[in-house]
């Protein structure tokens, strides 16, 4: 299934074209995703899902420029990063993209201050302390700037995580199960911070989750199977987004 993306091409903030990328298990090549092409406007925020093995997780690290597709191209804003090579993809990534892991991946001897801060730090420029500052309060971090990782909770953990993605005020933030090792009211604070990064900063998110519920948040969400694009919700409901699971054999 092909998503017509649309003319003006300054409201598209992503475009996936005829993307492939498969993996070699040493004997024959494995398709993990085929054929795929989408576009997504700036400040739209879009749930991919799909059963296990579908090819989300895939099709997100390519879209985000951390894994390279075997073929095809990747277009963030106006700029085909499959095109890119390693150090200039390293640098538009740092600039452009923010990426939400669902282990966090936050720094475990650095304070939440100078995790959230590290891109940045990391790309040679001063840290702008008021951005950081009002970032961290509407993330519900405010107080809790010089506790490291191991002293926070889960939620709180991947709130600063999300603050870190959000710091750069980058073009896409791609999220892979931010929530899915949440509990709920923690879950629900993690997607209204995606949701508002979207909303009022129109900053386009792309977030790959295993739960309707979640999904349902989405502007639109769309459904992989066997690294197909099968199918496509636009504004959905909890209940639309699970009855196209089990049709696909969640």
């Amino acid at each position: 299934m092909t998503i017509p993306y649309p003319e003006v091409a300054t409201r598209t903030a992503v475009r996936i074209v005829d993307l492939y990328k498969s993996y070699s298990n040493g004997v024959v090549s494995v398709p993990a995703v085929r054929g795929v092409s989408i576009a997504l406007d700036r400040g739209s925020f879009t749930a991919v899902m799909g059963p296990s093995g579908s090819g989300k997780s895939t099709l997100l690290s390519c879209a985000a420029g951390l894994d390279v597709p075997t073929r095809g191209r990747v277009i963030v804003g106006e700029r085909d990063i499959s095109s890119l090579s390693s150090d200039a993809l390293t640098r538009f990534r740092r600039d452009h993209v923010g990426f939400v892991f669902q282990a966090y991946n936050l720094i475990d001897h650095l304070p939440v201050v100078d995790n959230v801060a590290l891109p940045v730090v990391l790309a040679g420029r001063e840290p702008d302390t008021r951005r950081l500052a009002e970032l961290l309060e509407s993330v519900g971090l405010a107080g809790m700037e010089n506790r490291l990782p191991g002293e926070l909770s889960g939620g709180q953990a991947q709130r600063a995580a999300i603050a870190r993605a959000l710091f750069t005020r980058p073009d896409v933030v791609f999220a892979d199960e931010p929530t899915g090792a949440l509990d709920s009211h923690s879950a629900a604070q993690v997607l209204e911070v995606l949701r508002s990064s979207a909303r009022d900063l129109d900053q386009t998110v792309v977030l790959v989750t295993h739960d309707p519920g979640v999904a349902a948040v989405a502007d639109q969400v769309l459904f992989l199977a066997d690294g197909l694009l099968v199918d496509q919700l636009d504004q959905p409901s909890a209940e639309q987004i699970a009855a196209i699971m089990l049709a696909l054999g969640r």
